[in-house]
């Protein structure tokens, strides 16, 4: 069978969308498939769209082993991926992610279901549910989507019902007893409506080993997710979608690898166990954690999405777009990576959002417009419980301190007006333009570090004896009750929470010139603005100033590109250059804070660049033989005068370093032979390359935060029938067994890393009907 046979037969759309599906040995032809994505918010050949984009069908994810995000870096040159300390997701673009911990930080890379916005990261997790394409848009992605993106944006494009009975199952069992199903049935119910049912599950045994207790284990896998789509036609100018999908997720927290001790602070309270406690093995499967602890998560995310497009007359239509979403997470987490309690956390949070989009978009003569208006709103309750009773913040100025709980509540109202235009200027040469004015209200409803068993309450009291003697007051103070807020404002020196707010508007534009000297080959140039919205952190907090908000970041961004299929069709060369000038770009830095020292803090740098060059090319030199190199090279440096503190508290000019978790090289390979055994059973053997060259975890370019270059293989072996029915393919990942970590930070009095995926072994069942 064909891979591309087999793609068509996914989902019955009128559109292939397999940018890495290979051509079979008995092939007439080496013409590359015609891949269509939505981009631009219309339907468009990707060869077509000026722009830099990565477009995978779902198959092709499945049979390269990218079931989540984490692993796009396979296809998608200049992505990384890494979780913070506190489990959440970061995605980076071209340099360009943030490294926030807080659960209502707005990204620098944004995800979108169909266009409608997945706002905050800790969401994305599942994302990859039956999909008939995903979409990686590279660079500022102001001006047509809901969520203004500095570094880029992934659009999951979901299967929609088909015209007939179609029925699949994808059936994956792997190393530690690892079960992944999922299947669909999509079918018409009358002439009109159309219904697609998916599901999936993923189960696996536990994989890290405790360092000191031989028979403990963590890392089970238990995640379970649906999806309902009903697609509704009444009538030839009328569509109605209805996307209804629900998940949750009670898998393990992973623990991370303890490196190295540098106390926070001084403080008795560090067992000399934890001082002297043995370095991490360079080994993906060996990590620690507290004894007796359930770090299973039990995290929920509701998605729901009503999209209603009416033509107007042949050349015009309207499109509406409304979501409502919520997701509650519950997610324990081992900070230090030791049997020690130095830092572990429970993480609770909430988010609600509901966003509304209408646009009108059609064609002129020669111009292609779109016009719209969207508003979005969020409300985000984010707090954690932290435990430290085994570390220096156990004791702060004299009394012990217990849990204590970070919290803040905010709400987040964001209006959009849009307008893009494209226009032939000859047959050849074509003008783009696209503006949006945006209007992001942040409001910081409730900030504080929050008492649980009394002791925060005495630590407040200690610290605000200790201001007000300073400030020649005396040794007084206000009592905080239990469970009250400790947080101490330290303009008043009273205690109480904070509140504030943050509203910023700003004007996203793009300008372009594309030039089509042949059918075969496009040449573009854009220039753009881009914003990304300020906010809040979540964090530890002394005083109110601690939740200082970071304001809106601004990126200037210039392009220039190549999209050339040569060689009659055999092949696909993408190519571009670019350069982002910063103002204000947000990160994570630190603030001194009277109790903790120097903690982690939002920051805004005030300049900072990046430019770079990327490479994409398909190649099919043979009847059967794909080959698909990509290469990105980024150069990523902080502006002149940004000062600020080190993980270890020093005050540093950090001017000309990299930016964190960028490394200057990276590229993947993926190469497949297809042959026919028989007239009914085709075989394929395949793999992938990918290398992640060196970078940095934190700024001051200290050693033991770095993160090491890195080298992974895949290997894939399958059969398939030729009508495209079934497909068996076993598979390796990792295949190497290489030791890598993908994050490096220090949390509280330890250095640590998150380990990468150790070497598995597994086999795959595809069934279509």
């Amino acid at each position: 069978m064909s891979a591309c046979k087999f793609l068509a037969s996914l989902s019955g759309a009128a559109v292939t969308t397999a940018i890495l599906s290979a051509v079979p040995a008995h092939a007439q032809q080496a013409d590359m498939d015609v891949i269509i994505v939505t981009a631009q918010k219309v339907a468009a050949d990707i060869n077509d769209v000026p722009m830099s984009i990565t477009a995978a069908s779902g198959d092709m994810l499945t049979k390269m082993g990218v079931t989540d995000a984490s692993q796009l870096g396979k296809i998608v040159p200049g992505f990384t991926y890494n979780e913070t300390a506190y489990g959440t997701p970061v995605f980076t673009i071209r340099g360009i992610g943030f490294q926030e911990t807080s659960l209502g930080a707005s990204p620098a890379v944004s995800a979108y279901v169909d266009e409608v916005p997945i706002p905050f990261s800790a969401q994305t997790v599942g994302l990859g549910l039956d999909l008939e394409r995903l979409e990686v848009l590279k660079g500022p992605q102001g001006t047509l989507f809901g969520s203004n993106s500095t570094g880029g944006a992934l659009n999951y494009i979901a299967a929609k019902p088909t015209k007939d009975l179609r029925a699949g199952l994808d059936a994956t069992y792997g190393s530690f007893n690892t079960v992944d199903l999922q299947g669909f049935v999509s079918t018409p119910v009358t002439d009109t409506l159309g219904v697609r049912v998916a599901a999936r599950y993923t189960r696996g045994d536990s994989f890290q080993k405790s360092m000191t207790r031989p028979d403990d284990r963590l890392g089970q896998k238990d995640f379970l997710q649906g999806r309902i789509i009903l697609v509704w036609e009444p009538s030839p100018i009328w569509r109605t979608t209805l996307n209804i999908t629900a998940q949750r997720d009670r898998s393990d927290s992973l623990a991370p690898q303890y490196i190295a001790f540098n106390a926070l602070n001084s403080g008795a309270a560090i067992p000399p166990g934890f001082i002297n406690f043995p370095r991490a093995p360079e080994d993906n499967r060996v990590a620690d954690w507290d004894a007796g602890v359930d770090f299973a998560r039990n995290n929920r995310f509701y998605f729901g999405s009503l999209r209603n497009e009416i033509d107007i007359g042949e050349n015009a239509r309207i499109t509406a777009l409304t979501s409502l979403q919520r997701f509650k997470r519950y997610q324990p987490l081992e900070g230090d990576g030791t049997p020690f309690n130095n830092y572990r956390a429970e993480s609770f949070g909430k988010i609600d959002t509901f966003y509304q989009e209408l646009r009108l978009d059609g064609t002129i003569g020669r111009a292609s417009y779109i016009i719209g208006a969207n508003y979005e709103h969020d409300y985000v309750d984010d707090n954690t419980i932290q435990y430290y009773t085994e570390s220096s913040s156990a004791i702060v100025f004299g009394v012990p301190l217990g849990p204590t709980r970070p919290n803040t509540q905010q709400r987040l109202n964001t209006y959009g007006v849009f307008a893009n235009v494209d226009y032939d200027l000859t047959d050849q040469l074509t003008a783009h333009a696209g503006v949006r004015f945006t209007q992001a209200n942040r409001r910081l409803l409730y900030g504080c570090g929050q008492d649980i068993d009394g002791t925060w309450a005495d630590v407040s009291a200690a610290i605000q004896a200790y201001l007000n003697t300073l400030a020649g007051n005396g040794p007084i103070f206000t009592p905080v009750e239990k469970g009250g807020c400790g947080t101490i404002d330290q303009d008043t020196i009273q205690p109480g929470g904070a509140t504030g707010t943050l509203n910023q508007n700003n004007i996203s534009w793009r300008l372009g010139l594309d030039y089509k000297p042949t059918d075969e080959v496009l040449l573009y140039a854009n220039v753009s603005r881009g914003y990304k919205a300020g906010s809040f952190p979540t964090l530890a907090a002394a005083t109110t100033r601690q939740f200082l908000p970071v304001v809106q970041e601004t990126v200037l961004a210039f392009e220039g590109g190549f999209k050339a299929t040569l060689a009659d069709g055999a092949i696909q060369a993408n190519g571009a250059a670019f350069y982002y000038d910063y103002t204000n770009k947000q990160i994570l830095g630190r603030i001194p804070d009277i109790a903790f020292g120097p903690l982690p803090s939002l920051v805004n740098v005030p300049e900072s660049r990046i430019w770079g060059l990327e490479l994409d090319v398909v190649m099919r030199p043979l009847p059967g033989l794909r080959i698909h190199p990509a290469v990105s090279y980024i150069n990523s440096r902080l502006g002149d005068g940004f000062v600020n503190y080190d993980s270890f508290g020093q005050q540093l000019d950090f001017s000309g370093e990299p930016f964190p978790y960028t490394p200057e090289w990276q590229a993947n390979v993926d190469a497949e032979y297809e042959f026919a055994i028989s007239e009914n059973l085709d075989a394929y053997v395949g793999g992938t390359m990918i290398y992640q060259g060196e970078t940095s975890g934190a700024f001051g370019q200290y050693p033991i935060l770095s993160i090491d270059a890195y080298t992974t293989f895949d290997a894939r072996l399958g059969v398939a029938s030729a009508d495209g029915r079934w497909r068996f393919q076993l598979w390796a990942r990792n295949l190497t067994d290489n030791y890598y970590w993908t994050a490096a930070y220090r949390n509280n009095d330890s250095i640590n890393r998150f380990a990468g995926a150790p070497r598995t072994f597994g086999a795959t069942l595809n069934f279509r009907y």
